[in-house]
């Protein structure tokens, strides 16, 4: 009778541990355990314009300064009362290292423009090793914002996106710098025509 017993028990013990061990260690859909874990990798396209919960990065146009310094995860490197800059490691993998040591070769600066303590525009530049790296970004980023935003209207040399955000016009500009420097360049703004 203990040996029937314990064919029985052992096999259901072993399980319920198997199940609780996938129900609370596996992914979960609230988030829990995602801190244990480490911040998960990004793909470039967030990393540099954000999770589209904010008009760029998290931030919107009308935020006080002090409101864009909470959505950044680092201190900026320049400030004034119309301006925050900052620069940025173009670390996917590892995207809260925003203070880790930066490569002089793929990174993106961002200028917060303010007019009477309000957000007006943003500037990112990023810097990438080569002009075809910088081709490559461009096609995608285009993809984003025509996914976003609908069809941009060449101007120049520059790419714009025009959309509304509640009763604002808002406008997207991306351009390829490169050909002017020795390295892939190129530049965004946000901003609104209003």
């Amino acid at each position: 009778m203990i040996k029937a017993n314990c064919l029985f028990v052992f096999p259901a013990c072993a399980l319920i541990t198997l199940l609780c061990g996938c129900r609370f260690g596996g992914k979960s859909d609230t988030g829990a355990g995602k801190a244990a874990a480490g911040p998960e990798a990004v793909s470039l396209v967030q990393l540099l314009t954000g999770d589209k919960t904010g008009f760029f990065r998290n931030t919107r146009l009308g935020d006080s300064p002090l409101q864009v310094k909470q959505s950044e995860r680092k201190a900026p490197d320049e400030t004034d009362s119309n301006y925050l800059a900052y620069t940025m490691p173009m670390d996917t993998l590892h995207p809260d290292s925003v203070n880790g040591d930066i490569d002089s070769l793929n990174f993106f600066t961002i200028a917060y423009n303010f007019d009477h303590g309000r957000l007006t525009e943003a500037d990112e530049d990023i810097f990438l090793a080569s002009d075809s790296d910088a081709a490559k970004l461009y096609a995608r980023l285009s993809v984003f914002f025509t996914a976003m935003h609908g069809n941009g209207m060449p101007v120049e040399d520059s790419m714009i996106w025009n959309f509304k955000s509640g009763d604002k016009n808002m406008k997207i500009s991306l351009s390829d710098q490169s050909p002017e420097y020795d390295y892939g360049k190129l530049s965004l703004v946000f901003y609104s025509e209003d």
